[in-house]
């Protein structure tokens, strides 16, 4: 049966793919954007309930059917974007990010990017072209449900004929609600879970539901119906405008959003004079397009933004260009794919279906391929192959990851103290502390203090400022590993701590103060953050404790190695990615000054030491990138930093009779 055309539900389509294009495209007005995806999901609930509902009460119900029309209505426009994207990654992906692209693209193909996603959640991720798929985990979470709900609902129909009835409406609210509250509480332990997955997602399509099962309750009065439409639309613009990525979410938050959109429709339920629609033809216009735009939008923004220089694709006239770019792919593609692919379920005599399994089958075997080759490095001369070889696998031996460098998503059990804290009765104690940017001086420090004079150890967590006493959420190690740092400290069997940070960025976190120094102007410190690092040197001081303290780390704004390969590919001349961030000398200024105010500390200047008028090396030689991300040192980068800061490190450590004396 062929149901009647809702103008109001493309007119939401628009609103939602807008909301979450200007979240992604940073557009001001936009933070709280990702709201659209719970519009979507909303709608997708009541309109696959208005289906599948009508065809129970017609008689005409059929699983086949059902999903062969979701196939026909998903599928088609998707394949074309994901070999679209992986043909265009061949010439813009390193090796890495071009399997974890593939990768992503079989997770998709099978349905499960939002678990593939979830999975690959770790604390080196970067906005990279390995997640240019990133946002079909809203699809995936879709399917799923797709996939689950026509059998409950028949399974509904046969204990509730009349899904409107009282009990009916009773127990799918209860179910919403308690779904709700779920998703709410896993937010606190299990944010990315909360977020990814379908079962905690659930509710948002039993409002959709809803909003189709109160249709006989719906408003006729005209001006009940505005009413209703517009208290809708504010309920779902205003998170747009007012949430941000900071945001506790889902949970209850993502109700004012879904519960809006519910309202919305609940306002044009019935038939007669309808709410005005405001630029009606561009809102149905951007409703039709809205799945294959939210197809193309982040393919587009992230392959641009990779294949041209920074100081080109960060301007906001870049972003209108993307954006011009996806509207004009995403009309191409609903002319051309899926509005023919929805309109007949043959083409040339042969079923559409059985041409979405084949080119299913030819797609799985080709990421499959993909995934197998490794990223096909051969694309590029072996000089690059080895500019890029390095990723977050394959520096976790020399950073000792996941044993003595945790993770934050792994607990604190899975540190190995009897490898990592090791104690030796006859040298000196050395205990390396911090996050990934102290783990990442540790190839060099190995080799920097003789073995037979000093015992390395090593207590490091991901994105884990070395703060005692601080609670610090995000993270399922770090509040244990600032508690092991107090007791080791306590204890007094150190002879020494070297102490690094991701200082710029604990800066911007814990900035509760004006950086006003006495005379009023910039350059004071800043009351949280030192009383937080304070609290760290000032228990080191209070046992008489060393502590050699690296400044910030060099950090450029995009990944290094890949951008001096893409330079090299495109000829395009160095621009501003190949500067180091200026927040980090900021925040250099800022540790030397609070460093003076403590006896037992002796500051190191990375920063100074190796970028002299602020121009930072890119490589250690021909074919070694000094960072192989943005920020974290390769090994050769390690050892290239500690040569040069020797004379520094000698002064700290000094001599044998010296070192005595440092240590007593």
């Amino acid at each position: 049966m062929r149901l009647s055309f809702r103008a109001d539900l493309d007119y939401l389509r628009a609103i939602a793919v807008f909301s979450v294009i200007g979240f992604h495209y940073d557009i001001p007005g936009f933070r709280g954007g990702f709201v659209g995806v719970d519009i979507f999901f909303v709608i997708s609930g009541y309109l696959i309930s208005r289906l599948i509902w009508t065809d129970i009460h017609a008689n005409s119900f059929s699983f086949a059917r059902f999903y062969e029309r979701r196939a026909r209505r998903l599928l088609p426009a998707l394949y074309v974007v994901i070999l679209t994207t992986g043909l265009a990654a061949w010439l813009l992906a390193p090796p890495n990010e071009y399997r974890m692209f593939f990768e992503s693209a079989v997770s998709t193909l099978f349905f499960g990017s939002n678990f593939y996603f979830w999975f690959q959640a770790g604390y080196f991720d970067l906005p990279a072209i390995s997640k240019v798929l990133i946002h079909t985990w809203s699809l995936s979470v879709e399917e799923q449900f797709y996939f689950i709900f026509p059998l409950a609902t028949w399974l509904w129909s046969k204990c509730f004929r009349d899904p409107s009835s009282a009990w009916s409406l009773l127990l799918v609210i209860s179910a919403a609600l308690g779904l709700c509250v779920v998703n709410e509480l896993m937010i606190k332990h299990h944010v990315e879970a909360a977020f990814y997955l379908s079962p905690l997602r659930a509710w948002e399509f039993l409002i959709g539901s809803i909003a189709y099962f109160v249709d006989r309750w719906s408003p006729s009065d005209f001006r009940l119906r505005c009413g209703c439409a517009l208290a809708g639309l504010g309920s779902m613009l205003l998170p747009v405008a007012l949430f941000s990525p900071e945001t506790r979410f889902p949970g209850f938050h993502a109700l004012i959003p879904c519960l809006g959109a519910a309202l919305f429709i609940i306002g044009f339920n019935r038939e007669g004079r309808l709410p005005p629609l405001p630029a009606r033809a561009a809102g149905l216009f951007f409703g039709k397009l809205s799945y294959s735009l939210y197809l193309w939008h982040w393919p587009v923004f992230v392959l641009g933004t990779a294949a041209l220089p920074r100081h080109w694709a960060t301007p906001p006239i870049s972003s209108a260009g993307f954006l011009l770019c996806s509207v004009m792919l995403a009309y191409v593609t609903y002319r051309a794919v899926e509005a023919p692919a929805r309109a007949r379920a043959e083409w040339a005599r042969v079923r559409v279906t059985s041409l979405i399994a084949v080119a299913s089958s030819l797609l799985i075997a080709i990421a499959s391929a993909g995934i197998i080759g490794n990223g096909f490095p051969s694309r590029y001369p072996q000089s690059q192959q080895r500019m890029l070889r390095y990723d977050a696998a394959s520096v976790a031996p020399y950073y000792r990851q996941h044993f003595c460098f945790l993770d934050p998503q792994e607990p604190f059990s899975v540190y190995r103290e009897s490898d990592c804290l090791a104690f030796a009765a006859d040298r000196k104690n050395v205990l390396i502390v911090g996050d990934s940017t102290a783990a990442h001086y540790v190839p060099a420090l190995r080799d920097y203090l003789r073995s037979d004079r000093y015992q390395l150890l090593q207590l490091n967590s991901a994105a884990c400022a070395p703060f005692v006493g601080l609670h610090q959420a995000g993270s399922n190690n770090c509040d244990d590993v600032t508690a092991r740092l107090r007791e080791l400290i306590r204890e007094r069997r150190l002879s020494a701590m070297v102490l690094s940070g991701h200082w710029r960025a604990y800066l911007d976190t814990y900035r509760a103060a004006a950086e006003l120094g006495a005379d009023g102007q910039p350059g004071g410190l800043n009351t949280e953050f030192d009383a937080y690092l304070g609290a760290t040197l000032s228990a080191a001081r209070d046992v008489h404790l060393p502590i050699l303290l690296f400044g910030p780390s060099i950090e450029f704004p995009v990944p290094l190695a890949s951008s001096i390969v893409s330079r090299e590919l495109t000829h395009f001349p160095p621009d501003k990615s190949f500067l180091a961030l200026d927040g980090s000398f900021s925040a250099d200024d800022h540790l030397r000054r609070l460093s003076g105010r403590f006896g037992n500390v002796r500051f190191v200047s990375v920063l100074d030491t190796i970028c002299p008028s602020r121009v930072c090396p890119l490589t250690v030689n021909a074919d070694t990138p000094i960072v192989w991300d943005t920020l974290h040192l390769t090994p050769e980068g390690s050892h290239y930093v500690f040569d040069r800061l020797r004379p520094q490190l000698d002064a700290f450590f000094g001599a044998q009779t010296e070192a005595d004396a440092t240590f007593r």
